[in-house]
């Protein structure tokens, strides 16, 4: 398999009257999933859209995201997954930098929608899921039922951008990161060999599938081996062991905010969840505890991974049977290489940081209209993550830190997982994150962050004390701030940004306040 739509191709012939999705209490065979996609591709062919193309995708976790996801795949148009999270000015610039076509979209997002395609000449087709189009739409729907399946798929190379994945941003305003049909299909191949996956499999992911997890991992992955995907639009913990009760699924896909959310929902009387084989963590690592209490009360085995947008997404898995390392990356999956070096590109010695480094058929095409980020990021075909892990004696890597979370303090690199661990040690923490602040002494200052377990109390003075007792004090934090949360973003990893600009407008507006008083003139 080398082209995307092959996926569902494959499936159909092989799997006509097998479910391929659930949801809520409609089935969809792979032959009607195949049938609607390929009426889809007919009906946006006649707006005018073509091979080389590219047009945004933005809906939530329902059954016209495989069809539209599939149809675009058909007609060689590159998709743009678009968070459903994101407003105006984030909308617009994914649909500015990457010049789309057009955009698919749920009415619900109707306004964000038309706000940030103002002024975009190039974004002309607005093909919205709705039961009416206002004046310059037209109905998703209507494309569908109103065209005869497209029999020719465009005539591709595995070497064609099937997908644009803007990353995070936190270095900067978002790029897109193409994705080739190679690129995906081989962490397909990959991804379903390492996890032993059949027809007989099926899958509950509480990941949007506008995801990299979602489309690449939960749906395709999945869909490759004739599995039957349950989609879901409600996230809470509860409603979710609902539906694993109900839909009897035997893999779900979690990142690490979501499994600490599924530990705390109490009641779980009549909820059955002996169907699980295996959970799927990948977004941040996992403490033993919670990898053993979370086992112990569904009964199943969590699998961590470990993966990054550039890599359409996964790396690597832990080991389901033996060797398992809490937190740890894990092994590579086939095909995948991984390096750990030093700042001279040199194999790292056991106990030392480095940046990870990953060379494979998944290692992305490059980042769209952006040659230089991308000559930074790939060199010699290995894609320098950013990432970086600490070796142990057994071989196993594990996170440190992303390279531009490393804090400078005195001359001393210092990485904030290190500190993290010694305070969650502290009995009465549940979380802990820490970062560097500017400092005019040590060019940066260790401050952490803390939530505390449920009905528990602490100072700051007794957790400092803990602290100075296990750890050099030039890693001890200076200050220690309680908070209640901590922002995430979509895949439940913290984000460290954001929880550093709010302690320092919130600094900013205590100095503001203490000028007002002393009175200051702005």
């Amino acid at each position: 398999m080398s082209l995307l739509y092959q996926i569902l191709e494959d499936a159909a012939n092989h799997y006509p009257d097998d479910i391929a999705l659930v949801f809520q209490s409609h089935q969809i065979s792979y032959q009607k999933l195949k049938n609607a996609a390929d009426r889809l591709a007919s009906g946006i062919k006649n707006l005018g859209l073509k091979a080389g193309d590219r047009v945004a995708v933005m809906l939530p976790n329902v059954p016209h995201f495989p069809i539209s996801y599939f149809a675009l795949l058909k007609l060689g148009i590159s998709m743009i997954p678009v968070s459903t999270l994101y407003k105006t000015e984030e909308i617009h610039h994914q649909l500015e930098d990457s010049e789309v076509k057009g955009i698919i979209y749920w009415e619900g997002f109707r306004s964000n929608v038309a706000q940030a395609v103002q002024n975009l000449e190039h974004c002309r087709n607005l093909i919205v899921l709705g039961d009416k189009a206002q004046p310059g739409e037209v109905r998703l729907n209507y494309l569908i039922e109103n065209n005869e399946p497209l029999l020719e798929s465009a005539d591709l190379s595995q070497d064609d951008t099937a997908l644009i994945v803007y990353t995070a941003g936190t270095t900067g305003r978002p790029k897109g990161a193409e994705l080739t049909h190679q690129n995906i299909s081989s962490n397909i191949t990959a991804c379903s060999q390492l996890l032993k996956l059949d027809s007989h499999d099926s899958v509950l992911s509480s990941i949007p599938l506008y995801h990299p997890l979602g489309f690449t991992l939960s749906l395709s992955t999945f869909m490759y081996v004739g599995a039957k995907i349950i989609l879901e639009l409600n996230y809470e913990a509860g409603h979710i062991l609902h539906c694993i009760h109900a839909n009897k699924p035997t893999y779900i896909i979690c990142v690490p905010s979501m499994i600490r959310a599924l530990l705390e929902v109490e009641s779980m009387d009549e909820i059955d969840t002996s169907s699980l084989k295996y959970c799927l963590s990948n977004g941040d690592s996992l403490k033993q505890e919670i990898i053993e209490r979370f086992e112990s009360k569904f009964k199943t085995t969590i699998i961590e991974g470990y993966g990054l947008t550039e890599a359409s997404p996964m790396v690597s898995f832990n080991d389901s049977t033996q060797n398992r390392h809490a937190g740890s990356i894990g092994l590579p999956l086939p095909g995948v290489e991984i390096r750990i070096v030093d700042e001279n590109d040199r194999e790292v010695r056991t106990g030392e940081v480095g940046e990870i480094l990953v060379r494979g058929p998944n290692v992305m095409k490059g980042y769209l209209n952006r040659p230089e980020a991308t000559k930074e990021v790939i060199r010699d075909g290995w894609l320098r993550t950013g990432d970086l892990a600490r070796v142990d004696e057994s071989g196993f890597a594990f996170i440190e830190a992303r390279k531009k979370n490393v804090i400078m303090k005195g001359g001393f690199s210092i990485y904030p997982k290190e500190v993290e661990r010694f305070l969650t040690g502290f009995p009465k923490i549940e979380e802990a994150v820490v970062v560097g602040i500017e400092d005019r002494v040590h060019g940066e200052e260790i401050h952490a962050f803390v939530v505390l377990k449920k009905d528990e109390q602490a100072t700051e003075e007794e957790i400092l004390t803990y602290i100075k007792e296990r750890m050099a004090n030039y890693k001890c934090p200076k200050e220690i701030h309680f908070v209640s949360s901590f922002p995430r973003d979509i895949a439940g990893r913290i984000q460290r940004d954001k929880i550093k600009r709010q302690y320092l407008n919130k600094d900013e507006k205590a100095e503001l306040a203490k000028s007002i008083n002393k009175g200051g003139s702005l």
